[in-house]
């Protein structure tokens, strides 16, 4: 890469948290798609999921909810 004038090392620092940004939370969407929550608890992490990201989807892994017991 460094005969194409790319730096590999800054190339990575920099889509680091382009990853981090739109990667985390799309993952984390994902897989709350697969639990079997429903109504007021899933709107609730797809918001906070939404509106911070990067913190959303850390403690959305943090607290690993659990699917609703009926």
């Amino acid at each position: 890469m460094e005969t194409l004038g790319i730096n590999t090392g800054l190339l990575i620092v920099q889509l680091l948290p382009i990853i981090l940004l739109f990667g985390l939370p799309l993952i984390s969407l994902l897989d709350l798609r697969k639990k079997n929550l429903s109504g007021v608890p899933l709107g609730i992490w797809v918001l906070i999921i939404c509106a911070i990201p990067v913190i959303g989807s850390l403690a959305y892994w943090i607290i690993k909810p659990s699917a609703e017991t009926k």
